[in-house]
């Protein structure tokens, strides 16, 4: 059998790790053995005591300088667009567009708006914090419901951009979907029930790595949501929070074709939007910058990263959408 050869380069590097680490060690426990035979001399002693606090200061030295603290910060906006008198998504192609519409053709007749003749964007705006929180959270236990170590890349296909996702074998923590969603007591959809019939395999749990602790902080004042993941190698914040929310659909208009486009734009029917801000913090344990499960945990709080930019990111959807504009006109924005 053929081992690849950056397979086989990694391998050997590991190697002359371990080799290096037993060298090292056999030297001290060389010098620290003849120090013992020869205690009753004062220079030998003296000798051993200068060495090794040499040596332990030039650690400390080399290893302050650097080892740093390896954080990393993503953050980008997730919009909805929505039309009265019912509030429902738009049919404007999104990755999270029929999940978006699952949510909102729950909301109760009673508790939408009686006057149609305009949207009430704070209405709009609350709501669909609420049904973009829920699905942030969903997405990441349905992706997660196998392995919490997978690969995770976006690619481009012919159809637009794919995002590839492979999990690999690896012991973990198993949360379950309504446990966590205990912490959101105040979500309208959650209030509904929408998860408690999600079957297991499309997000009714996920594994997490070993030791992880979750917890869930909501700022009412700025309407922000932080949920924070907690390992001995990582910290990552998943915060979602609110941005602006208009009136219309602003360059959609002209995308959709104006007033004969798919969604007849023409009508008297008024339109909205509601944008959010999600941002991904994560931090590195300084003291274990160095450990051979680093790198897997650092794995998984990236692959976090790519599912929900993937997702979410309107930049990277309104970058698509333009792109498929180009090739088909209107229908290549509209969800058929």
């Amino acid at each position: 059998m053929k081992v690849p050869y950056g397979l086989l380069l990694g391998e050997t590097g590991k190697s002359m790790k371990i080799l290096l680490i037993i060298f090292s060690g056999a030297l001290i426990i060389g010098v620290i053995i003849y120090s013992w035979f020869n205690r009753d001399s004062d220079r030998v002693i003296l000798t051993l005591v200068t060495a090794m606090t040499i040596g332990a200061l030039g650690f400390i030295t080399k290893e302050s300088i650097s080892n740093k603290t390896e954080k990393s910060s993503t953050e980008f906006p997730v919009v909805a667009f929505y039309g009265a008198p019912d509030y429902r998504p738009l049919n404007i192609k999104l990755p999270y567009g029929h999940e978006l519409r699952m949510c909102l053709q729950e909301l109760k007749n009673e508790d939408i708006p009686k006057d149609t003749s305009y949207v009430v964007i704070e209405f709009g705006q609350d709501k669909y914090f609420d049904a973009l929180e829920y699905l942030i959270i969903k997405e990441i236990f349905k992706r997660f419901n196998q392995s919490w170590n997978v690969v995770a890349k976006q690619t481009y296909v012919p159809s637009g951009k794919s995002l590839s996702w492979k999990s690999l074998e690896n012991p973990g923590e198993e949360v379950l979907l309504a446990d966590i969603l205990k912490n959101f007591s105040d979500n309208y959809f959650v209030k509904l029930g929408l998860h408690k019939n999600t079957p297991e395999y499309f997000g009714g749990k996920a594994i997490f790595p070993p030791d992880t602790d979750i917890a869930v902080k909501h700022e009412d004042k700025f309407h922000k949501t932080t949920i924070a993941f907690t390992n001995n190698y990582i910290k990552l914040n998943i915060t979602f929070s609110d941005s602006t929310s208009s009136v219309g659909i602003g360059e959609y208009t002209k995308l959709l074709g104006g007033s004969g486009g798919p969604l007849n734009m023409g009508s008297p029917q008024p339109y909205g939007n509601a944008a959010y801000s999600l941002q991904i913090d994560v931090e590195q344990n300084l003291w274990l910058n160095g450990h051979p499960d680093m790198k897997t945990h650092r794995n998984w709080a990236n692959s976090i990263i790519e599912l929900l930019e993937s997702t979410f990111n309107y930049e990277q959807i309104r970058e698509e959408h333009l792109r498929q504009f180009q090739l088909f006109g209107p229908e290549g924005v509209v969800d058929l």
